[in-house]
């Protein structure tokens, strides 16, 4: 093979828990895409997804060095600290096959080409934005025998000139989704094995506006959402359900819906079209809560919906407006009894903490969780307290705290805004629950990943209940506390209020192991 399209590792990191904000990432389909372009531009590439199956850097090098390449494509996602670990196995594959062109795509590369090139010379070029054509022309002039590597004519590609300027010319969102080919699948027996869904993308972009998204900024400020016919994406659907026998299938669209009445028709007729055709299947996706509308909600759910995720992100209203979600705490409200209605429980996404959070922001935040219900166990309830607002390059949020952030803070990267919370009652709050959270995460898995775990016994555990109930009056006498106070609270009473915590936890997870060993005898 010339062309490989690489998938990296993505280990997870013991001090990060926001999975959610790579969620996308794992999801969005580019590597199969660009491979579909390829293959109709008579270009073979070789798919190697070393997260998918679960390999160290160490695996990848050794698996990437058996195979002939002179093209290396690789979707680069952001790790936090452990992101350092991909460039030094790109650093170790250039220095073993120098002639090879090496290319990061992705959201990630997309924003912080500028500060990529200079920095990692072993990188020769970033796709910026969408990847499918500006990878083929790429890939036409590595392969090109007698042809300069690279063009300023490939519009699209970020890349070092030999005085070290780098040259970008932007290219123009894809218009019409449906002139895409289908994506490449594969390594489809691995998905079934690890029981994932099969992803399918409907639409790129969104018609909202978001602080704290990154999504339309990839694609261009200009262009919001596209979307796929609802023919197109059935006929995908089903041709992937007779040819594979797959029937269980997950949007990896940030909005589902498109915006308005046509958003709501082309869902309902996706829907007609699964059920005039009697293909039995289930699916989920994820959607704003105001697209939440019965009529459409009640057809899309007799085609096999099942999964819905919900971008509330606050049940505070004024971090609603400072989010720009022109959504409201009640709507949030409504759109979860009407899916709960219709026999969904959905997950969602939620903001717990951002730089303008007060005590009071936090209190609305906190009722909202315990009215609706959604923290209904020691993990979900552990993620949803502790979530705070990650701030990445290509954010409008990340354009207006970017100034004061890097005269305050000399942690500030160039991709993450590292912030502090403004208020400083809220931000004592913030470390205290978001370390005494990471903590339970971090102990959790010792019992309820085991292999020898019952999922009936985690689930109606008493103890387990008790462990999610201890967790919710924790944080409310915390807050309580906080708001009677008129001085922070110092570090030495914060660290000795986690321990109480933290060991009672330990000790009801002890108990929950030792009930589980005295089911098994």
């Amino acid at each position: 093979m010339s062309v490989i399209l690489l998938e990296p590792p993505r280990p997870k990191n013991k001090e990060r828990f926001e999975d959610v904000v790579n969620a996308p990432l794992s999801s969005c389909l580019f590597t199969g895409y660009i491979a579909a372009v390829l293959k109709k531009h008579t270009i073979n590439a070789d798919i190697i997804n070393a997260h998918l199956h679960n390999w160290s850097f160490e695996q990848t090098i050794a698996n990437i060095s058996k195979k002939n390449y002179s093209l290396l494509c690789v979707h680069v996602v952001y790790l936090w600290n452990d992101t350092k670990n991909i460039f030094d196995m790109l650093s170790f594959l250039k220095l073993n096959n120098h002639c090879t062109h090496i290319n990061l795509y992705g959201y990630y590369p997309t924003f912080a080409y500028k500060e990529l090139l200079p920095k990692y010379h072993f990188i020769d070029s970033v796709t910026v934005g969408e990847p499918e054509f500006t990878v083929t022309e790429l890939a036409k002039s590595v392969l090109a025998e007698n042809t300069p590597l690279l063009s300023k004519n490939i519009t699209g590609l970020a890349f070092r000139e030999e005085n070290g300027n780098i040259v970008f010319c932007p290219r123009s969102p894809i218009q019409n989704l449906d002139t895409l080919p289908f994506p490449e699948r594969y390594d489809i027996d691995v998905y079934r094995q690890k029981d994932i869904a099969t992803y399918i993308l409907g639409s790129r972009g969104c018609y909202g506006h978001c602080t704290f998204c990154y999504l339309n900024p990839f694609y261009g400020q200009a262009n919001t959402w596209r979307g796929r016919s609802a023919n197109s994406i059935f006929e995908e659907i089903y041709t992937l359900n007779k040819k594979f026998s797959l029937n269980n299938f997950y949007f990896s669209d940030a909005n589902f819906f498109g915006p308005g009445k046509h958003g709501m028709e082309r869902a309902t007729t996706f829907a007609d079209l699964i059920l005039a055709n009697d293909l039995n299947i289930r699916f989920g996706f994820e959607c704003r809560v105001n697209d939440i509308e019965e009529k459409t909600i009640a057809k899309l759910v007799m085609a096999g919906l099942t999964n819905v995720f919900l971008g509330l992100e606050s049940g505070d209203n004024n971090s609603l407006k400072r989010f720009k979600k022109h959504t409201t705490s009640e709507e949030n409200k409504k759109a979860i009894h009407l899916l709960r209605n219709y026999g969904i429980e959905p997950t969602f996404g939620f903001i717990m903490f951002e730089p303008h959070s007060t005590l009071q922001s936090i209190r609305n935040n906190f009722e909202f969780l315990k009215e609706t219900g959604i923290m209904t166990s020691p993990a979900v309830t552990a993620h949803l307290l502790h979530h705070r607002q990650t701030i990445f390059q290509g954010t409008p949020e990340y354009r207006s705290v970017m100034h004061s952030q890097l005269q305050a803070d000399n942690s500030f990267s160039p991709y993450e805004v590292v912030y502090t919370i403004n208020d400083a009652f809220a931000n004592a709050f913030s470390t205290i629950i978001t370390n005494i959270c990471k903590d339970i995460l971090s102990l959790l898995p010792q019992i309820v990943e085991c292999d020898t775990m019952l999922p009936d016994l985690y689930l109606h555990s008493p103890i387990l209940k008790e462990l999610n109930s201890t967790l919710i009056n924790a944080v409310d006498d915390i807050l309580r506390e906080f708001e009677n106070t008129s001085i922070v609270p110092n570090s030495d009473c914060l660290h000795s209020t986690h321990t109480e915590i933290i060991n009672n936890v330990k000790l009801l997870l002890l108990n929950t192991h030792s009930l589980h060993e005295t089911k098994k005898t």
